[in-house]
């Protein structure tokens, strides 16, 4: 197929039986069992933003890849024909004076697979952008039912800078780390790169960050961000595609485009690396999502299968928001073409990062 939307993922005629009718995100992982299991955001049963049941996070399960369209057969959670909230919180705000627990929104930040386990990083947020903390679920039943991992699963908003709060994960089965690049949650920073052994996902103070320290890149430093200074990110996808191949990208907030670096490692030069922008914004006049313009787009999270140096080879999910309406608000299945840079020759880096 030619790149471009394949499909609407979420909405009406999609997902609404699911009581999933407005929605976004969707980041996406391959369960133990086969099947795909794809997490959403704050989610409504009604037509629009803030109509109906609302929900963060829920997830739904099916099948689909970068070559297939996505079907889901089910939601996650106790009752399989209704999405329900995968833990129970109540959705607080000021006009109860944060009386009612002080969480406004739980947004999931990415899933990873290691093993037989699935792990879902959440922001737990005090008002919009206001980011409490982080925190680490857990599935032993590919993603129907979930538990919490604990007081040392949790990450305080600050940390790192504020740069540790929205995630993308995956493992590394070669050297047996789990790599994890990080920014802010609001769309103002660069990227950082953090690892844990797949034992220790629970611990937060086993984790170790890369860093330039002294004229070199280290593990176990304090944080640099791996991007140039210039990029500004908001939600993330890192995704280990095969032995030597790492995709690192979502949506670029400064270029106002979802942008992908294709690279041989986690610790590759990101500054010497080509960004590739296969999918960019436009306004609501001027969107065209066959030809990959989308008007107030975010997201941008890679799919199981992607291929690169293909056209239509790589599978991305992609969110839409108008805001001034509420509606459209949902995840869509779009294709578009990489080119694999893993092992091209880089020019010399000009400033030795």
């Amino acid at each position: 197929m030619l790149n471009g939307k394949a499909v609407d993922l979420t909405g009406p005629g999609r997902t609404d039986q699911f009581g999933v009718t407005a929605t976004d995100l969707g980041a996406s992982v391959v369960a133990p069992n086969g099947k795909l299991v794809s997490v959403f955001g704050d989610t409504f049963s009604g037509p629009m933003v803030g109509q109906g049941d609302w929900r963060s996070p829920v997830a739904l399960i099916g099948s689909g890849d970068a070559d297939h369209e996505i079907v889901y057969e089910r939601a996650a959670g106790p009752d399989p024909s209704y999405a329900r909230q995968l833990w129970f919180y109540i959705h607080d705000d000021a006009s109860s004076g944060w009386s009612r627990g002080g969480i406004s929104t739980v947004i999931p930040s990415d899933l990873l697979r290691v093993g037989d386990s699935i792990y879902l990083h959440a922001i737990v947020n005090h008002g919009f952008g206001n980011v409490m903390w982080t925190e680490i679920w857990r599935s032993d039943d590919s993603g129907v039912s979930w538990t919490h991992m604990g007081e040392q699963a949790k990450f305080p908003g600050n940390l790192q800078g504020g740069y540790a709060q929205c995630w993308s994960w995956d493992y590394d089965p070669d050297d047996g780390w789990v790599y994890v690049v990080a920014t802010g949650f609001q769309r103002n920073k660069g990227i950082i790169l953090m690892r844990v052994r797949p034992e220790q996902i629970g611990q937060r103070s086993q984790y170790s960050c890369w860093g330039f320290t002294n004229g070199s890149w280290g593990w176990g430093q304090q944080s640099t961000p791996i991007t140039p200074p210039a990029e500004q990110w908001g939600e993330l996808t890192f995704r280990r595609v095969s032995a030597g191949t790492w995709v690192l990208g979502g949506f670029l907030a400064s270029q106002y485009a979802l942008g992908y670096r294709v690279v041989s490692s986690p610790v590759a030069n990101m500054y010497t690396t080509p960004l590739q922008i296969p999918v960019v914004g436009s306004s609501w006049a001027d969107e065209d999502p066959a030809d990959s313009r989308v008007a107030q787009l975010y997201g941008g999270y890679l799919l199981p299968g992607s291929r690169f140096d293909v056209q239509g080879g790589v599978g991305l999910v992609v969110s839409q928001w108008r805001t001034d309406t509420g509606w459209p608000y949902r995840a869509m299945q779009f294709k578009a073409q990489l080119r694999d840079t893993s092992q091209a020759p880089l020019p010399t880096d000009p400033i030795n990062l």
